[in-house]
């Protein structure tokens, strides 16, 4: 049983880890090279197809990590039972449910017509949005790999 609970911990840290770094390298790396695009339609292509592939991937890895940090603590004896795998689970949920927020919307896929700043100001905007959803992955992690570290497991 502490082997199986070591997995749960190592597989949520993991997955919490990949997590912040996906969110980081969207923020940092993918997004902003959406700019360089000599074209608005591209580039309001790619943001959307972007967005929807990432966002997939990203709920993936936080209910996985979410998941993994849950049952954990659910196997833990009373004794071992630490907070810091609630708290790490609730900012895995946090980062999870980050695509619910409003405010996200993205111009139809359809849109013939698409303005320079319109899309430009939609970059801008998802980028912020990946910053923050990195930050949040990066606090979780941290805690989570402080908790490992303390647990000795």
């Amino acid at each position: 049983m502490p082997s199986t609970i070591a997995a749960c911990k190592f597989v949520g840290t993991t997955s919490l880890g990949l997590f912040t770094g996906a969110s980081y390298s969207l923020a940092a790396l993918s997004i902003p090279a959406l700019l360089d695009l000599p074209s608005a339609k591209p580039a309001h292509h790619v943001l959307i197809s972007l967005k929807q592939t990432a966002s997939l991937h990203l709920r993936s890895l936080a209910v996985v990590s979410l998941l993994s940090f849950n049952l954990a603590y659910a196997l833990s004896p009373a004794r071992a039972r630490h907070p810091y795998l609630l708290w790490t689970s609730l900012v895995a949920g946090l980062a999870a449910a980050s695509d619910l927020i409003p405010g996200q919307s993205l111009p139809s896929q359809n849109q013939d017509d698409v303005n320079g700043e319109t899309v430009e100001q939609a970059v801008k905007s998802s980028q912020i949005f990946e910053q923050a959803r990195a930050a949040i992955g990066f606090a979780g992690f941290a805690m989570a790999v402080v908790g490992i570290w303390g647990d000795g497991a």
